[in-house]
């Protein structure tokens, strides 16, 4: 017996082990958890809140916390409070929502993913000058192109618009001249959103149209095929009623 127990228990544990399952936690949380000042006991309830929510319970209580993490509910309250003075919880009875909590920390991403692009235009500017033709200024701050976007949009930007905006530039390797180009495509039909932006800019780059001239070539061009192409029908549309009505002129006048 004793035997058959050794032998198996650990087998059995293992299997209990993965099939009880794994709670994940987004690591942007840990890493940005001193800016958005999260003592342990906050990180804690963080985690019970990822449990139960990968749990799939959603109506919890202060001593489901306790029980799960083993920290006082008087703590846990306090802890819970001043997250939701802070904008991370929403709570609704006793349902609690986090996305206050993906809201602070989307900003801080975007934020810091600016300040680097900044740092890295800023450290290639030496190198970039250095190289330009004398009485030719050469910038590699994008802010002008910010701010036309916020000229346009009517509003300031927020922190991940203005990372999705110089992503486009530093990523994809939009220069500042298209970028604009395909701002003005969008307001002059109207369609103030970036989302729409990128999908033109993406469309030009599949056809490697890499400057505004190529882009407006590309436009004369394809509106000057869609006319040819429209005269054609029209004209093959007039031909054929012109045919029919021949037809019947020589069946009734001959």
């Amino acid at each position: 017996m004793a035997g058959y127990n050794s032998f198996h228990i650990p087998a059995l544990f293992c299997s209990d082990f993965f099939s009880a399952g794994f709670t994940l936690v987004p690591n942007l949380i840990l890493k940005y958890s001193s800016r958005l000042n999260l003592c342990s006991n906050d990180v804690l309830v963080l985690l019970a809140c990822f449990y139960f929510q990968q749990q799939g319970k959603d109506d919890l209580r202060l001593k489901d916390f306790a029980r799960l993490i083993n920290v006082p509910e008087k703590s846990i309250k306090a802890s819970i409070d001043a997250m939701a003075a802070r904008g991370l919880f929403i709570i609704s009875g006793n349902t609690y929502n986090l996305s206050g909590l993906f809201e602070k920390i989307t900003d801080l991403w975007a934020e810091e993913k600016v300040q680097a692009m900044q740092k890295a235009r800023q450290e290639a500017a030496p190198a970039t000058q250095q190289a330009a033709p004398p009485g030719k200024a050469q910038s590699s701050d994008l802010h002008g192109l910010l701010q036309t976007f916020e000229q346009e949009f009517g509003r300031a930007l927020s922190q991940i618009e203005c990372a999705t905006i110089l992503s486009w530039h530093e990523d994809k390797g939009c220069s500042e001249s298209v970028i604009l180009e395909a701002l003005k495509r969008a307001v002059l039909r109207g369609v103030l959103n970036l989302t729409y932006i990128e999908r033109i800019l993406d469309q030009w780059s599949k056809k490697n149209l890499r400057t505004t001239q190529e882009v407006i070539g590309y436009e004369e061009q394809f509106l000057s095929s869609r006319m040819t192409n429209k005269n054609r029908k029209q004209s093959d549309r007039e031909a054929k009623i012109k045919d029919k009505e021949d037809k019947y002129k020589d069946i009734y006048m001959s």
